[in-house]
């Protein structure tokens, strides 16, 4: 029965490298700490995810003919479809960055130059299974017209992750077309142009969003928690009693959760307690994306998160 649940992601895949420091960072200076390399990148993270979770999941990536990305290769065959992908001679992606010695990210560099070949014609030859498929995920390190191509293509739901304030907009020409949104609380002050201060300010942010065309905004706050704003639903949801090792990663597994949840039943509420429950497991991990997520265990902590009903 799980299995049976049909996601495609289109997006990034790279190499992480990440610094994590042992003690209290001290800027511009050496700190003292351990550097590890694993395969991520928002699309990589969404789609094995959702496989983890128990989704078939089909992957539109690009991936370079250089040590990265064979290794890719060989890490994702097997748990995903990777043979719609593009397969390139350029160089693979690479994502750098330093966590402090509580786990939070404090900066980052992506070389990410090969998904700009996920170009709007390629998603043409790809219209098929881009039809076929339930659930679309699209994540903004793709360009604009490749994010506006697979949205209008899509006859399921779409989801969109905005990635980071710098490639949020590449996702405004197809607010249109996407069901779901995910900014972070940054990404969606930059998106709606407004601060966010309190949950009325949330709203009218979101709001701004809903006026543009954009079904559903599914914003992050971090420690904060998550919320859902739909043109009748204001939903916020608490985070998961783990101790936390590793935010990096935890994004792309809320909405990978909540898109295996949500395509099952519609219902938001479920899917963001689902949705948080596979941030904090992933939180909990030193990995990008937790070699322990799984369906049951993400069930079993959501009973925990409460859900509030935001009037």
């Amino acid at each position: 029965m799980e299995k049976e649940r049909r996601i495609l992601v289109i997006g990034a895949t790279n190499t992480d490298i990440a610094g994590e420091c042992f003690f209290p960072m001290v800027l511009e200076d050496s700190n003292i700490g351990s550097v590890s390399t694993s395969l991520g990148g928002v699309g990589h993270n969404i789609a094995l995810n959702a496989s983890r979770l128990g989704a078939s999941v089909t992957f539109i990536t690009a991936l370079g003919n250089d040590v990265f990305g064979r290794n890719a290769i060989k890490e994702m065959e097997g748990l995903m479809d990777i043979s719609h992908s593009i397969f390139s001679s350029s160089r693979s992606g690479v994502y750098l960055y330093v966590t402090d010695e509580k786990g939070d990210m404090h900066v980052a560099v992506n070389d990410m130059a090969i998904v700009k070949e996920i170009t709007a014609s390629f998603l043409d030859e790809k219209r098929k299974i881009i039809e076929d498929s339930p659930v679309v995920i699209v994540d903004a390190n793709l360009e604009s017209e490749t994010i506006a191509k697979a949205s209008s293509i899509s006859r399921g739901l779409v989801l969109a992750d905005a990635v980071s304030t710098l490639k949020a907009e590449r996702v405004v020409q197809s607010l249109g077309n996407i069901d779901i949104l995910k900014p972070n609380i940054m990404e969606l002050e930059f998106l709606s142009g407004m601060k966010i201060e309190d949950r009325s300010s949330l709203k009218r942010a979101a709001w701004s969003l809903l006026d543009r065309g954009v079904g559903a905004i599914l914003a992050t706050d971090g420690r904060k928690g998550a919320y859902f704003i739909s043109s009748d639903t204001f939903l916020h949801s608490g985070i998961g009693k783990v101790e936390v090792k590793n935010t990096n990663g935890a994004g792309d597994a809320f909405l990978a959760g909540f898109a295996y949840a949500y395509s099952a039943d519609r219902d938001a509420a479920s899917a963001l307690a689902f949705a948080s429950a596979s941030a904090s497991i992933t939180a909990g991990s030193e990995e990008t994306v937790s070699g322990e997520i799984n369906a049951d265990l993400v069930y079993g902590l959501a009973k925990e998160i409460e859900i509030e009903k935001i009037s």
